[in-house]
């Protein structure tokens, strides 16, 4: 059997989940056997790199699950194998403890809330009942603290043949904390407190398992009952295994995957979610004039959170003159260069509309993320080849519809939710300055500045489809649109209107009418840093760039670059702002309209 292990050969690790990577990681460098508390790191890649570290150095690891070494537990699995109350189909669980009166509970930082801090008991629960068995899905909802952190979670699980799980936690109320395991010959209930179960009632028959009497006074509920885990890693250790049979790696590890993924759908990020170098990598594509704009508008920004690291244009030498004004530290002759860069988590694609379904395919398909100009693409079937690519190639894709992250927008839209000015019956916009009329670079009327009006004009009434889209417009010799006019009827008679012009400069400002009042939107509306309304004016300002910029209140391209890293930490695969659906309805209102107004651009040609 060899040597018997002694108190020095194991180190039972008990600081708070946020320093669980670094201590776990000292101690088994250091060669030592760990112990470490639940949840066993903050995340799925943290705990890979805690199970890679075990393994490279040879040592026994176990996340201390006590709760499935309890002799309840036990008699559970027991029960389970035995199949003595039949096929489960459904198994339920509840915890809860009011945490909010202590002072670190509402505190990221230290990992509190009520999933890592209780629902972890509820989760390895339901996954010791179906055996490590990974879920077909996950529907979880929560309710979140201004802190960020998860106050209230409610989860659905749905497993293979028909078999479910739910549970519920809660730091804020007190619920029952109990579980229950229905099958299709009886059940199994699980008396408060579930997380360490002295008592189970199999079939209405309540069965007592006692554990021992304390020596000294304790912190928590049941503490004693650590000695089954104790004795667990004990055999374990004496049997010379690496992981415990009943809480292995890869239950650890499910654990986790699925902690990401319900945390990722209430909306709860750590800072352990972020990147090592704690900032997203940018990558711009194409040395022009609006990505000069943009590159000065992510050094607006935080370094730690932003940071441009590459830069690509079709020729070098513009490249190279792009990086050294911006202190790029890597350029690029050609865009195939920047999709091969694996230091570039993001590209921001700047090249004009005609160009986005290549560029953008070019990345998408390179596994990188993007965020590329408006209009994404030159109609709607070029818009849907984008948007498939993206969805396969599983990245995240954003149409830079930059005028809905302003804050002026934000608060148009936060005014709407409330109601502030009732229904919404009419929007009209309007936006027209000097623009290129060549039509191979995409130019025109529409294309060019309707997409300002017509996004926002989509925004207000939330991506509804119109019931009615009637166009007037005047054509040049060249075949694009000058001038454009456009009406727009939605459900229950509401209505929007817009008008743009590339020879003339207009009013460029927007207005939403409701029954209650009335929002008004300055020019420039297209970037918007003021608002009116009911009559009361408040300002919007956005930074100062550190270089002279080419277009209007450029800066604000900063709120579209923060919302791309808040969706890229948080896993998301678009954003809820300006998700795919909008992109796509927006191209499918401009294809009607040129329909109407007589604009054909070769890429609508098969």
């Amino acid at each position: 059997m060899g040597q018997c292990p002694s108190a020095r050969d194991i180190v039972h690790v008990g600081v708070i989940p946020p320093y669980h990577l670094n201590a776990c990681k000292l101690f088994i460098n250091a060669k030592k056997n760990v112990l470490c508390e639940k949840s066993l790191a903050m995340n799925t890649k943290e705990l890979k790199e805690i199970l890679d570290s075990a393994k490279k150095n040879n040592v026994f690891l176990m996340e201390a699950v006590w709760t499935r070494f309890f002799q309840a537990s036990v008699e559970i699995r027991n029960l389970l194998a035995q199949e003595y109350i039949g096929e489960v189909k459904m198994v339920r669980a509840d915890y809860s403890l009011p945490l909010l009166h202590m002072s670190r509970s509402d505190q990221k930082d230290l990992s509190e809330g009520a999933l890592l801090g209780l629902g972890i008991y509820c989760l390895q629960f339901i996954s010791m009942v179906y055996k490590g068995e990974k879920p077909e899905s996950i529907q979880a909802r929560g309710v979140c603290l201004e802190t960020g952190v998860d106050e209230t979670v409610a989860v659905i699980l749905r497993y293979s043949k028909n078999r479910m799980a739910t549970f519920t936690c809660s730091a804020g109320v007190e619920l029952h904390s109990e579980a229950i395991i229905i099958g299709t010959e009886g059940k199994i209930q699980v008396l408060s407190p579930m997380w360490c179960p002295t008592s189970i009632i199999v079939d209405r028959k309540e069965t007592e398992y006692p554990i021992p009497e304390r020596c000294l006074s304790l912190n928590f509920t049941y503490s004693t009952g650590k000695r089954y885990e104790v004795e667990e890693v004990r055999q374990c250790l004496l049997k010379g295994l690496k992981e415990s049979p009943v809480t292995p790696h890869a239950y650890t590890l499910l654990l986790a995957e699925m902690g990401d993924e319900i945390r990722r759908q209430v909306d709860v990020v750590y800072s352990q979610d972020c990147q090592r170098n704690m900032a997203t990598r940018w990558g711009i594509c194409s040395a022009g004039k609006i990505s000069h704009d943009f590159t000065v508008a992510l050094k607006t920004l935080p370094a730690e959170d932003h940071q441009v690291v590459a830069v690509a244009a079709r020729l070098l030498e513009d490249a190279q003159e792009f990086s050294r004004k911006h202190n790029i530290s890597k350029a690029y002759g050609s865009y195939e260069e920047l999709a091969r860069d694996p230091d570039v988590d993001v590209v921001y694609v700047g090249v004009i509309h005609p160009y986005h379904l290549n560029a953008c395919k070019l990345f998408t398909n390179a596994k990188k993320n993007v965020l590329c100009e408006k209009p994404l693409a030159m109609n709607a079937k070029e818009v849907k080849e984008i948007l498939d690519s993206a969805e396969k190639n599983d990245v995240f894709l954003m149409e830079a519809a930059w005028t809905r992250f302003f804050p002026a927008s934000v608060q148009i839209r936060n005014l709407l939710a409330q109601e502030y000015i009732g229904e919404v019956k009419m929007v009209r916009a309007d936006y027209g300055v000097p623009r290129s009329d060549q039509k191979e670079l995409g130019g025109g009327a529409l294309l060019d500045l309707g997409i300002y009006c017509l996004q926002f004009i989509s925004m207000v009434y939330n991506g509804e489809k119109p019931e009615s889209i009637q166009a007037s417009g005047v054509c040049l010799e060249t075949g694009v649109n000058k001038t454009l006019a456009v009406i727009l009827k939605y459900s229950k008679n509401r209505m929007a209107m817009f008008t743009c012009f590339t020879g003339v400069q207009l009013h460029n400002d927007a207005i939403i009418v409701g029954t209650k009042g009335k929002i008004q939107v300055p020019s420039p509306m297209w970037c918007p840093t003021s608002l009116v309304v009911n009559k009361k004016e408040t300002q919007y300002p956005v930074p100062e760039p550190s270089l002279p910029l080419n277009f209007t209140n450029s800066t604000g391209k900063r709120f579209e670059a923060g919302e791309v890293r808040q969706c890229l930490l948080k896993g998301l695969k678009e954003s809820p702002v300006m998700p795919h659906a909008d992109s796509l309805l927006l191209a499918e209102m401009e294809d009607e309209i040129r329909r109407q107004v007589g604009v054909v651009y070769s890429q609508d040609c098969q």
